[in-house]
């Protein structure tokens, strides 16, 4: 059994209490709980962050048997701000961190934590086993240790505090903790005694390597590599490993790494399918699988992606199951967002797997993930919602709408506006064109009225908008005040502001272009113009998004022959690319005039002007949007699309205003 002496620490014969200190906030009895039984919690929220709070609930961080664990705890009122509660101690608990939750804040006793330690049943004058250790782990982040999230400030804990807690429990339960705490107990000793450890941290790896079983050598690795850094003696014990368990971890790991490396797409699937036959997944070893990155769920992802590219949807079957929570999110966007939003694949084709990815989401918010272990059932549930509303729920609407499938959107629709409250302009859009269809005409004003407040609306919802008001028998005359009264006017001043501060004053290079019509069209001869230029591509999906956006400016300012707005195509490939940029401009019914990019002699795309303009102004990256003022200085440089069409428009028409006042 792993044997460490003391040492002359100072802080070392200081008796560590079996009991924490308690509060006037939080009390429990028995002082000193027994692993198993039952603890009586009282929780006073006056003078904490959660004081008012009608509804308080807790979250227990449990240490048992030397590993962490998260549940709920349901508080009951008593009064006053007061509150209590029944906590059942795991049989083999050490440590219990509670953090009280209300609404949206918590309280940990001011990042001090409300800790409960158990006293060991057989030595009354001692905590139980692995009560030490938790308590230094807890605090740990410095070491990779720690709960995420249980501090709202990384907790401080020396070098010398961390080596105290785990020693007093090696030293206490040395049959408990020999082997589960040997690698963070070789990091304290490492951090805490430097070169002088070194004898003891090698009598730890000669400890474990002597126990002659898997996982204590996996242990003694470790330890090889990252406290020691012996690679010598680590590359020695894998290839010993290797021969003792030819498809042990060492061989697995061996495997993950070529299926890494591989860059052929045939080979690679091969090898990775081997590779889950072969070793398939014991959770003993999760922790060293995390330790060395290595992830069953990446195999899986990429089997499934290259079963997708070739149309074959057999490998989601097959493993889809198997997938993580975050695994479900990635594919989900690779295969049903990217293909749906590029129009590649048609929504009806996408459905039946769009649905599958969302049951399989659905059913993971019962679980929670290993990877999530800090989080309690609730909330989990909570945390996984959130993404299935956010990044989910509204390609789904979007799906459904396209297919017909109109209650279905709705029911979803209302799940996902509960995390966005109308901050997604396609979102709102979609659910605007569902509530419409289905005559929920109060529902739909609301949302459209909501939508133009937070500035997330497209042109179809200002339309629908007009349309409600006049349904309504209102006066026609005072619907452009009835519209301006809708809009958040603190929102807009923010984004003025804003605005302002980003305009600049800089030399814009010459450039001369074609016209759809094949009409020449040069800089020089726009001198007293405001001019907008929008480069973008066909294959460019957030650059056509924009595009409902763009209109709404280039319609506010049709009667204003001083400001003219000219939509840049560039970085094209291939031969017919202005025959399709026509029918796009044709099909989207866009008021636009287009301009193509020029193709220098010999080079694969056309983006002459382009490429200029981004080396003169260190740039790089389409959708891009140039404000030009009357002189010929560039104003405003703007890139990307942040989602929503009247927020654009508004954005330009600002910058636009700015710039032609410019001197």
């Amino acid at each position: 059994m792993l044997k460490i002496k003391l040492g002359l620490l100072s802080v070392i014969s200081i008796m560590v209490s079996n009991s924490f200190a308690q509060t006037s906030n939080f009390e429990y009895s028995p002082a000193k709980p027994l692993p198993g039984t039952t603890v009586q919690i009282n929780y006073d929220s006056k003078g904490t962050p959660l004081a008012g709070q009608k509804i308080i609930k807790a979250v227990v961080h449990a240490y048992s048997n030397y590993r962490w664990h998260t549940t709920d705890l349901a508080m009951t009122p008593a009064g006053n701000g007061k509150f209590k509660a029944a906590l059942s101690l795991d049989s083999d608990m050490g440590l219990a961190a509670l953090k009280f939750t209300g609404g949206d804040t918590s309280d940990n006793n001011h990042d001090k934590g409300y800790v409960i330690m158990s006293t060991d049943p057989e030595r009354g004058n001692i905590n139980s086993p692995s009560a030490y250790a938790g308590w230094g782990l807890l605090r740990a982040n410095k070491f990779g240790y720690g709960v995420p999230g249980y501090f709202s400030k990384t907790p401080i804990l020396s070098d010398t505090a961390f080596y105290y807690w785990l020693n007093n429990e090696i030293l206490r339960h040395s049959n408990q903790a020999g082997e589960v705490l040997a690698v963070p107990f070789a990091r304290a000793v490492s951090a805490y005694q430097g070169k002088a450890g070194e004898p003891r941290i090698n009598n730890i790896i000669k400890y474990l390597i002597r126990k002659d079983d898997e996982l204590n050598l996996l242990r003694a690795r470790t330890i090889l590599k990252s406290v020691t850094f012996d690679k010598t003696r680590a590359d020695s014990l894998d290839t010993a490993m290797i021969r003792r368990f030819p498809k042990g971890e060492i061989a697995k790991f061996n495997a993950f790494r070529l299926f890494n490396m591989e860059r052929d797409i045939e080979k690679k699937r091969l090898l990775g399918e081997d590779l889950l036959i072969k070793f398939p997944r014991n959770v003993a070893y999760d922790e060293f699988d995390q330790d060395n990155r290595f992830s069953y769920s990446n195999v899986y992802q990429t089997l499934v992606i290259f079963g997708a590219m070739k149309k074959d949807w057999s490998p989601l079957n097959r493993y889809i199951s198997k997938l993580d929570f975050s695994s479900l999110i990635t594919l989900y966007y690779k295969l049903i967002e990217i293909p749906h939003n590029r129009k590649d694949q048609t929504d009806a084709s996408l459905l039946p797997y769009a649905d599958k990815f969302l049951a399989c989401l659905e059913l993971a918010k019962s679980t929670v993930p290993p990877e999530y272990w800090y989080l309690s059932p609730m909330q989990w549930k909570e945390e996984a919602e959130k993404y299935i509303a956010k990044q989910i729920l509204p390609v789904q609407v979007s799906i459904l709408r396209n297919t017909g499938n109109t209650a279905q959107a709705l029911v979803y629709a209302e799940r996902s506006q509960k995390f966005y409250k109308y901050k997604r302009a396609s979102l709102n859009d979609d659910e605007a064109y569902l509530l419409n269809k289905t005559r929920q005409y109060a529902k739909l004003r609301t949302l459209l009225e909501k939508s133009v407040y937070e500035n997330q609306a497209s042109p179809e919802m200002l339309a629908l908008l007009k349309a409600d008001y006049q349904r309504r028998g209102k006066p026609e005359a005072q619907y452009d005040a009835y519209f301006v009264s809708l809009k958040n006017p603190a929102l807009a001043v923010r984004n003025a502001e804003q605005i302002k501060k980003a305009m600049i004053n800089k030399e814009m290079p010459d450039w001369s272009m074609i016209d759809l019509n094949g009409k020449v069209v040069k800089f020089a001869d726009l001198r007293g113009k405001t001019v907008v230029l929008d480069f973008w591509a066909t294959w460019c999906v957030p650059c056509k998004a924009s595009f409902p956006g763009m209109k709404l400016a280039v319609d506010h300012y049709k009667a204003d022959p001083n400001v003219v707005f000219y939509f840049v195509d560039t970085e094209e490939r291939g031969d017919k690319y202005k025959q399709e940029v026509a029918r796009f401009i044709k099909d989207g019914h866009f008021p636009f005039n287009i301009l193509f990019d020029n193709k220098t002699d010999g080079a694969k795309v056309n983006d002459e002007v382009f490429a200029r303009i981004c080396k003169a102004f260190t740039i790089s990256g389409i959708p891009m949007k140039l404000i030009i003022d009357p002189k010929g200085k560039l104003r405003f440089l703007t890139d990307g699309y942040m989602g929503s069409p009247t927020a654009l428009s508004d954005e330009i028409v600002e910058m636009v205003e700015l710039a032609r006042k410019s001197e």
